[in-house]
């Protein structure tokens, strides 16, 4: 019984973690949306979303990681703007080969968090037809687990 219990939560941890990154996510999306409504002026929109929604990030990045997730805040909530992006090579179908092309045109590739993030992109299986937002979801909040547990390893650069 104990084994089956230790299976369990071995098997329910990692989904039950993505879980809080994912409401981290919808938090800092949501918040910035609402930042945004309403102001008459779009750059100051955009810039009351951003702190809104950083906000946002930040309360619900200690609400479920705790205190020690505090020094990684600013460059998870960050990585919420550059992830998709690389996520995006693989949906389209973009070799990895092409999607770091892509990066050393932009000049991002010997960023260490890039690299490691198109890394992450091409591990595992990629999205299946028609699944490309719904694998970027999940993706996105496994990063973003990742990250706020500190458990991202990579070069600065």
């Amino acid at each position: 019984m104990k084994a089956w219990l230790l299976a369990l939560a071995v098997i329910a941890a990692p989904a039950w973690a993505q879980k809080k990154a994912a409401e981290c996510v919808a938090e800092h999306e949501s918040a910035g949306e609402q930042g945004r409504a309403g102001a008459p002026d779009p750059d100051a929109a955009d810039a009351r979303g951003k702190q809104e929604a950083k906000a946002a990030f930040e309360r619900c990045a200690l609400r479920h990681y705790g205190p020690s997730s505090e020094p990684r805040v600013e460059a998870c909530e960050a990585d919420l703007f550059s992830l998709p992006v690389i996520l995006l090579f693989r949906v389209d179908g973009q070799s990895r080969v092409a999607a770091l092309a892509d990066l050393k045109r932009e000049d991002a590739h010997e960023d260490g968090r890039a690299r490691a993030m198109l890394e992450f992109a091409y591990q595992g299986r990629g999205p299946a037809k028609d699944q490309g937002p719904n694998w970027m979801a999940e993706r996105i909040s496994e990063w973003t687990d990742r990250c706020l547990s500190g458990r991202l390893r990579f070069s600065q650069n």
